[in-house]
């Protein structure tokens, strides 16, 4: 019963933060508090939204529906719309019902609409039109009690200057409280949960108000205007929601409520014809309008997972595109062994224009020549004859290997490409390799091939003065189709760094990272699998914690320390152990497991180097300014961490802006057997019990 109550009682928060774009039970606490001036606003907002769980329950909508948060805080905002008309009674507490299921069926009406055709979110739009419709049909509704001309002016605060009466009021008419000290309530959460939206909100207020100031000739008539609420919630929406929080995405939220204005005035004229207010009518169709075009001219930077606040929707988005790229087509090499590039992007011969983006790879000796004896015949050339390698998992779309080899120095300038194979990815995108030795092929057009199987051998036809291998990314099945960027998977330098992200250079000599089967079995964790640690702080045992393998709702694997909602979720990808994210409190003993190993290959090779890129929130706080400030600025400031394999068990780390230092050695069957963090003011230690894993 008591697990009952507290779900019900954090949903309930949980949909008071949502009328402020935000997930937090505080932010909601607050919110219903200041609600509390008003018992008529709080009672009926409660009733309608108690009504939506009962009644989507009732029709077959489950808990963990994604309309679920929209009807709720829209069945919220039309109970307190009714609280703020009419007092309670029976007949109020009838129409919050009747409404609560209107808006129930509108909300989820409209989100099949919206989502499916347009790939835009429902927003208050149900509340507007419920609200309306109620508007409207009051007149007729002589038996309630109106309450809208009780008036509580004790809430507001006579010596504030206008400016300041009209933001506070503007900040109370969300929760339909047009009152200065529930203005001070609204911003304080909003202040204290997010630092973005407070900037975003303010600031949008007063832009939007100087407009219509102008434009009125009057900033008192401006400051008195109730409807101004809408340049707030456009602001937020705008530039610290749906968009990643950025100077450019202030800019666009600030343009938004200059377009705002007009429509805001142009509404207001129409619906005072039928004595009602306009609601939230501008906000909706700005911010549907602005996100429409935006999705599809391809704005870069559109959040596709919005996350509780706008600072932990930007500090998702730098920690995923500063150490992840889902866009760059990422091959492997095809070829094993050490290689030298012979030609990089944009190099000084024929990788020029529209073929720009290729790669040749030859073999060097220890006095960079790629051949043997005089190098007269292509049997001198080291990589002659060498197997080629699939670099990608794909089907084969297109195969040649009758062209003849040419002599060395001489080039066929009639069949540039000479013997090629294309090979369309798994990932959408098409990998060509050229140059093959004549009939050498081991393929053939409609053969599906796996990363590393042998496709062809290396040869010296087509425009090709000496026996090399050719390889280039494009997005078409043609033959010399236009090249893409793309970065080589799995690679490391003569000096042991793995290029990850990295362009090749010209004479860099270059090799396959070498896979561990040894270290891929002791990194697959399963479901369920708990490890049992020893906590020392300062060589001091504090206390023994447990952390457990979990899957969240959509399927990802992460690390849970028991006894909390710290999350560390991970996976294996691309011949690599990584850990993707960090969620939960911001001294989670779980942090330091994410200094250790941010990201490992999956390799036993000593002295292999490598460095990664540190999310933002392992050391500052996502509620906290700096956040804010790293909005106008993504790259500043950026935690990167360098590792290095020292044996088959044991690797190291140094974290130099931070200045930790880290150790893990493995467990030889799995896990992490021991984990050392090391700052200038403690040593945390995670020593793995005797049967500490299962």
């Amino acid at each position: 019963m008591k697990k009952h109550i507290l779900h019900f009682t954090d949903n309930l928060l949980y949909s008071f933060s949502t009328l402020l774009f935000m997930k937090s039970k505080i932010v909601g606490l607050i919110l219903l508090c200041a609600t509390l001036f008003n018992p008529n606003i709080t009672i009926l907002g409660i009733i309608s939204w108690l009504t939506t769980f009962i009644f989507a329950r009732f029709i077959g909508i489950k808990k963990d529906d994604v309309v679920h948060t929209i009807y709720t805080y829209n069945s919220l905002l039309v109970g307190f719309s009714i609280g703020f008309l009419f007092k309670i009674s029976f007949l109020s507490i009838l129409l919050a019902i009747g409404t609560s299921v209107l808006t129930v069926l509108l909300s989820y009406t409209l989100f099949s609409l919206f989502n499916y055709y347009f790939r835009l979110p429902v927003l208050n739009i149900p509340f507007t039109i419920v609200s309306t419709i109620i508007y409207l049909a009051s007149v007729k509704y002589s038996a309630l009690f109106v309450d809208s001309f009780y008036r509580h002016e004790m809430l507001n605060l006579t010596f504030l200057p206008a400016s300041i009466h009209g933001l506070l009021r503007a900040f109370g008419v969300l929760l339909f409280s047009p009152y200065d000290i529930i203005g001070i309530l609204v911003l304080l959460a909003i202040l204290f949960y997010s630092r973005i939206s407070f900037f975003i909100a303010v600031c949008s207020y007063y832009l939007g108000v100087s407009i219509l100031a102008l434009l009125k000739g009057s900033y008192a008539q401006a400051y008195a205007d109730i409807s101004t609420f809408n340049f707030i919630l456009i602001g937020i929406a705008v530039g610290g929601i749906f968009l990643i929080p950025s100077k450019r995405s202030y800019t666009l939220a600030f343009v938004a409520v200059i377009v705002s204005v007009f429509i805001l005035d142009a509404v207001t004229v129409f619906w005072s014809t039928f004595g009602i207010p306009i609601f939230t009518l501008p906000f909706n169709l700005v911010v549907l309008l602005f996100l429409y075009v935006l999705r599809n001219v391809g704005y870069p930077r559109i959040n596709l997972y919005i996350k509780e606040s706008p600072e932990k929707s930007l500090s998702n988005f730098l920690n995923f595109t500063k150490r992840f790229d889902y866009i760059s087509p990422q091959p492997f090499l095809p070829f094993s062994g050490k290689w030298t590039v012979y030609q990089a992007f944009n190099d000084k011969w024929t990788h020029k224009g529209h073929w720009k983006y290729a790669y040749d790879f030859v073999i060097t000796d220890d006095e960079d020549k790629t051949f043997q004896k005089k190098g007269l015949r292509l049997e001198d050339y080291y990589c002659y004859e060498k197997p080629v390698l699939s670099p990608v998992n794909g089907k084969v779309v297109d195969a040649y290997d009758l062209i003849k080899d040419n002599p060395v120095g001489i080039v066929n300038e009639k069949n540039n490409w000479g013997n090629y194979i294309i090979i369309y990815s798994d990932f959408g995108y098409y990998a060509e390799i050229s140059h093959f030795q004549y009939r050498s092929l081991k393929v053939k057009k409609g053969d599906y091939v796996k990363f590393g199987e042998v496709l062809g051998l290396c040869g010296n036809s087509g425009y090709s003065p000496q026996p090399h291998i050719h390889m280039q990314v494009q997005y078409l099945p043609k033959l010399g189709s236009e090249t893409v960027k793309f970065f080589l998977n799995n690679c490391k330098n003569n000096k042991m760094q793995c290029l990850e992200f990295k362009e090749l250079r010209k004479n860099m000599k270059i090799e396959p990272v070498e896979k561990s089967r040894k270290k891929a079995r002791i990194l697959q964790f399963i479901l369920d699998d708990e490890f049992s640690y020893a906590f020392y702080k300062n060589n001091k045992k504090i206390k023994d914690i447990k952390i457990k393998v979990c899957m969240d709702v959509d399927g990802s694997s992460f690390f849970n320390l028991d006894g909390t909602e710290d999350k560390l979720y991970f996976g294996i990808e691309n011949n690599k152990f990584v850990l993707y994210s960090f969620s939960g409190k911001k001294n989670s003993l779980l942090k330091n497991f994410f200094y250790a190993i941010p990201k490992m290959p999956l390799s036993d090779e000593s002295g292999l180097m490598w460095e990664e890129n540190l999310p933002d929130n392992l050391f500052i706080s996502n509620a906290g300014f700096q956040l804010f400030l790293k909005s106008f600025k993504h790259n500043a400031k950026n935690v990167k961490g360098k590792y290095k394999i020292l044996n088959d068990y044991e690797m190291e780390g140094i974290i130099e802006k931070e200045k930790i230092q880290t150790k893990l050695i493995f467990d030889k069957i799995k896990g992490f057997k021991e984990i050392t963090v090391k700052s200038l003011e403690n040593e945390y230690k995670f020593v793995m019990n005797s049967n500490g894993g299962k």
